[in-house]
């Protein structure tokens, strides 16, 4: 696929970046055709764009936990081709840049990963770490040493990506996290940890409802390692809002749950939400 080119001036010199518009192109037709050689090679090679090139823009589409889906601004429908994962920040790219990681299966959609240039500030100290509204007892990162411009090394540390995530696999693994564990935490498993389907699930005979079982990635083999998602009056599995009418072993999405419980022998969750995006 030929891609266009925009140039912009930096520092004296002149730099050639692709143009959006054909990046755009490129994964709207992902939907007909597979990923072309091209954007494998420019994956393979990091290859990066200007977040704005004047004649098209990626803007954020949406949020959850841990990552971001963009879109592109010349897009004609709202429909993410972007997405983002925070654990994939690398921070070394310059603001008002991004480069391309990845190709993702979600389901039954293709994303392009993209990692984008951060704001730098000043280093600033953190008056609390690795917590979030559940207010729980995290363990610290490992300190990480920061080199600036005029080499002097300064400490920082590294919050934990997804805590509550990182808090369930603690609970599952350690019997004695599990004595006190609050209610109403919810759990994003995000593409670190996305959710596998392993079945459809009809003994429950007796009242006349299914199930969807599927199993946490992360999570080592266990009564806690499995998650089932209740069907629709009619039996369906929704993701994304609309019904997935045929999964299959081995497919996988990220999903959203609030674990209400944990006991020995079982999890207790509600408010399952699966996602394509």
């Amino acid at each position: 696929m030929f891609f266009l080119a925009t140039e912009v001036v930096f520092a004296d010199r002149t730099k050639t970046y692709l143009s959006l518009q054909s990046l755009k192109m490129e994964v709207e037709s992902w939907k007909e055709k597979k990923p072309s050689s091209q954007i494998k090679k420019q994956i393979r090679s990091h290859q990066r764009f200007l977040m704005d090139d004047g004649t098209c823009q990626i803007v954020p589409a949406s949020r959850i936990s841990s990552v971001t889906y963009f879109r592109f601004s010349c897009q004609t429908d709202s429909e993410p081709l972007l997405i983002q994962f925070q654990s994939n920040q690398k921070r070394k790219l310059e603001v008002g840049k991004f480069q391309l990681r990845a190709i993702h299966h979600i389901g039954k959609k293709q994303y392009l990963e993209i990692e984008t240039g951060l704001v730098v500030g000043e280093a600033k100290t953190l008056a609390r770490l690795n917590t979030d509204d559940t207010e729980l007892d995290y363990p610290p990162k490992k300190e990480i040493p920061v080199v600036t411009e005029n080499k002097q090394t300064i400490n920082s540390y590294k919050p934990i990506q997804n805590p509550n995530l990182f808090y369930f696999k603690s609970i599952s693994q350690n019997p004695k996290r599990r004595k006190e564990v609050p209610s109403n935490i919810e759990v994003f498993f995000d593409s670190s940890c996305p959710l596998e389907f392993i079945e459809k699930d009809e003994s429950f005979y007796w009242d006349q409802t299914v199930s969807y079982v599927f199993r946490i990635t992360c999570i080592r083999d266990s009564v806690y390692s499995l998650i089932r998602v209740p069907s629709t009056s009619s039996g369906d599995l929704v993701t994304s809002n609309t019904i997935w009418k045929d999964p299959k072993p081995g497919d996988r999405v990220l999903g959203n749950a609030v674990l209400k419980k944990i006991t020995e022998t079982q999890t207790f969750w509600e408010k399952i939400v699966l996602y394509y995006e």
